[in-house]
């Protein structure tokens, strides 16, 4: 099965130190604390999977885009692992295909009260409360364990992602595109209060109007120092646009990301950009990059 842990390291270098802060009241996941929900939940999790909970939940749960560790739970047939950005569904899979295709659908939660043991695990974690952590964990798997009696419980509209757009078909492209996401998501809202930093660009806007053969001819330009981060299909923009949607330079120094909407790139870098970088990927993109938009 293919892994991501080589891509999601790559993308680590890049999370900024100013964002560690925000990160701190989650953290990613130990082969034993894995283990041990695989245990409880009586299921091996798909590589992906755990590679995603040992190197980026903390983004990502921060995000509220992965569920944690120890809130996981069955749902009939059905494992929740990921929240869609901006439309509610539970992403996951199904029992006995761990290593086949992603499943969503809305959680069967009539009394709407799932959320409040995830907010009191969320305020436990931040306090540093391990007492409290262990209760907000208990309620809620006991919430859910008694939601799952046989007959009486299935989640609402489930389908499986097949025929979707982008990013829908598989668990490590699902899960490299949430990091994406996340990612940019942290840049796009924190950069006003950064405005010195230069580890992280902004392109000007693409034109309003422009051709596929505009964004071949960067995507043919660049190709000489910046590599598509990962060779999954899946992380391809947008149906035949021809750019992906994350280069990594080819030493490393830096990474180009284009946003789920492409308005503009993001160029990262681990130290702020040099001119002989930024003389390059200007000269490459015909683009000027600056700080914030």
């Amino acid at each position: 099965m293919y892994t991501i842990e080589k891509e999601l390291k790559i993308l680590r270098q890049f999370i900024s130190l100013k964002h560690m802060d925000g990160l701190k009241k989650w953290k990613c996941y130990s082969e034993d604390e894995i283990s041990t929900a695989e245990k409880r939940l009586h299921v091996k999790l798909p590589i992906p999977i755990r590679d995603i909970y040992r190197h980026m939940a903390d983004l990502l749960v921060t995000s509220g885009y992965l569920r944690p560790l120890e809130l996981l739970h069955w749902e009939g047939k059905y494992l929740g692992l990921f929240l869609a950005p901006g439309e509610g569904d539970i992403i996951g899979i199904r029992k006995g295909k761990t290593s086949g295709g992603l499943y969503a659908w809305e959680e069967n939660d009539p009394k709407d009260i799932a959320w409040e043991y995830e907010d009191e695990l969320a305020d436990a974690c931040k306090a540093g409360d391990e007492d409290g952590k262990r209760k907000a964990v208990a309620a809620y798997q006991k919430y859910w364990k008694k939601r799952n009696i046989p007959l009486l419980h299935a989640p609402l509209n489930i389908h499986k992602l097949e025929h979707e757009p982008r990013f829908n078909h598989a668990l490590d492209a699902y899960g490299l595109f949430l990091v994406i996401h996340a990612i940019r998501e942290w840049e796009e809202m924190t950069w006003r209060e950064h405005a010195n930093d230069r580890t992280c660009l902004f392109s000007d806007f693409f034109p309003a109007k422009f051709s596929k053969e505009y964004f071949q001819n960067i995507a043919d330009r660049i190709r000489d120092d910046f590599k598509p981060l990962s060779d999954h299909p899946e992380l391809t923009s947008l149906g035949d646009f021809p750019l992906q949607m994350a280069y990594v330079h080819k030493n490393q120094e830096a990474l180009l990301i284009l946003g789920q909407e492409p308005v503009c790139f993001m160029l990262l870098t681990k130290t702020a950009a040099g001119s002989g970088l930024l003389e390059r990927v200007q000269e490459q993109t015909g683009l000027a990059f600056h700080v914030g938009f």
